[in-house]
């Protein structure tokens, strides 16, 4: 039995994992995963750099197969990524364009005119995604009608994960959680939705062929491994859509359990036994999409979350962007229970549920001339908190209700926030020893495809992590409640101002 490699693209990073058969961590190694905006007089249009996210990515695991004893097997590597981001690659497998980026804004005319004319409900009935600013099908058409020549020399449109694959080993390849986070796939039969392609005017053939997670897909090449430090032929399998390969380790492919990776964005899932879209939850931003577990469907609602920490950082306490320590040191004293008069909406991309507008936006309310950035971070922290329990409690659309907290990513580390998670829910908090459950998922889901596990259940058992259990303080939950009941008026009388500031930028932005 071989080590296994996982390599997790995120928003924020892109990290690649080491592991043993057993699931113990060998090396994990970090790069940045940096969005530019290459137009000055385009501030909206915001790209991944293509080759900057490969060689990136090549560097990252150049790092951890160094780590590994010389000679040493390994068995296989599998891709975690972030959805819908993707770009076009000719014949010859050349990048066109770079990578859209999550946070570009030029497809919102394409979202609102979809809700429109397709429907919201329409398009969460029939698959279970709901239509977000950023889907890729609103990517493809803002390409169809800004340039045309690009798309006519388009042999594929890759989710970057896809891409990752094909520089790995050649293969053409999309899982069936990443096909769901396009919009144009059928999670009932797991094909692609023709009805939906024609009527957004996408022509299918763009698409790769979707597979479940844990297929062969190939071997690394010998360029590949050349650029990796991986040996050429070391097996390529498909992973999947990262907060998935996420909750792998925590058990979170078995319907029950409750999971919070928390990243970028704070992703909250649970699994399904079966297929259900209930009309209820449509609007609520809950998406039910196929898992990377066989046979299982994942429902998970996200918002914005380590985005928030990572702007405070970089916009508040610029003297710490590049002091880890002290930063750190700061964020452990902000993350205990906020008890002052300042409150923080964290929605800066919009809210995306329970409550879904994209035109909201990230407030301070309550500010006066005393209150130090501590206090600032402090809230922060707390906003994260209820706009997960917001979410928590539209659970009860999918008949679920939590009795606790899987709460994993590497903001678990930190005591302080996850006791004051524990404290904003009232719910038991529950922590792996693993910080990278995102990069050993996907190293899971490696072993599965090249049969050294025999399913994900094998892998799990075999390469699962302990955990601890934070209770709640009864003494807090009063005080929290009231506090709770105070940012969801804030959420609801902010609103009418924030549609109006959103209609001023984006006017101000069409006639640039």
């Amino acid at each position: 039995m071989g080590y296994l490699v996982g390599l997790d693209i995120g928003s924020g990073s892109i990290r690649a994992g080491a592991f043993a058969a057993n699931g113990k961590v060998i090396a994990i190694a970090s790069r940045p995963m940096a969005s530019v905006a290459p137009d000055p007089n385009r501030p909206d249009h915001i790209v991944w750099p293509a080759n900057s996210v490969w060689q990136n990515s090549c560097d990252a695991l150049r790092e951890v197969v160094g780590a590994l004893p010389d000679g040493a097997l390994i068995g296989g590597v599998a891709v975690a990524c972030l959805g819908m981001d993707g770009l076009p690659l000719d014949a010859q497998g050349n990048e066109l364009y770079d990578i859209i980026a999550w946070t570009d804004a030029r497809c919102m005319p394409y979202y609102e005119r979809w809700s429109q004319d397709f429907g919201e409900d329409r398009q969460f009935l029939t698959t279970g995604t709901p239509a977000r600013g950023f889907s890729t099908l609103f990517r493809l058409q803002w390409m169809a009608d800004r340039h045309p020549e690009i798309l006519d020399k388009t042999r594929k449109w890759v989710l970057i994960g896809d891409y990752l694959n094909y520089r790995l080993c050649g293969a053409l390849a999309i899982d069936y959680s990443m096909a769901a986070s396009t919009l144009m796939f059928d999670p009932a039969t797991l094909a692609w939705h023709a009805g939906i392609a024609a009527f957004g005017g996408v022509d299918l053939d763009l698409m790769c062929d979707p597979w479940p997670a844990g297929t062969q897909l190939g071997e690394v090449t010998a360029s590949a491994a050349e650029a990796t430090g991986l040996p050429i032929g070391t097996p390529v399998v498909l992973g999947g859509h990262d907060y998935l390969c996420g909750v792998l380790p925590v058990g979170g492919f078995k319907p029950g359990p409750v999971v919070n990776v928390g990243g970028t964005w704070d992703v909250i899932q649970t699994t399904l036994p079966v297929l259900k879209i209930p009309k209820s939850a449509g609007g609520t931003g809950w998406t039910v999409e196929p898992h990377v577990a066989p046979g299982a469907f994942s429902a998970f609602g996200a918002a914005i979350g380590g985005l928030a920490v990572k702007w405070f950082r970089e916009t508040i306490a610029t003297d710490l962007a590049n002091d880890d320590e002290r930063f750190f040191a700061l964020a452990f004293e902000a993350a205990a229970p906020n008890a002052g008069s300042v409150m923080f909406l964290p929605h800066l991309a919009g809210a995306t549920g329970p409550i879904v507008d994209p035109n909201l936006a990230g407030a301070f309310v309550g500010l006066r001339a005393g209150h130090t950035r501590q206090d600032l971070l402090s809230a922060v922290y707390e906003g994260l908190n209820f706009q997960t329990r917001q979410i928590l409690g539209s659970l009860e659309h999918l008949d679920v209700i939590p009795e606790k907290l899987i709460f994993v990513g590497g903001s678990s580390r930190n005591s302080a926030l996850v006791q004051s998670k524990a404290d904003a829910l009232n719910i038991p908090v529950e922590v792996p020893e693993v910080a990278e459950t995102t990069c050993l998922g996907a190293a899971m889901l490696a072993g599965v495809g090249t049969g050294q596990f025999g399913s994900v259940e094998d892998a799990w058992e075999a390469m699962r992590c302990p955990s601890t259990i934070v209770d709640p303080v009864s003494e807090r939950i009063a005080e929290a409640n009231d506090r709770f009941s105070v940012f969801e008026e804030l959420f609801a009388d902010l609103q009418g101002a924030h549609h109006r500031l959103s209609r001023s930028v984006r006017k101000k932005l069409a006639s640039a």
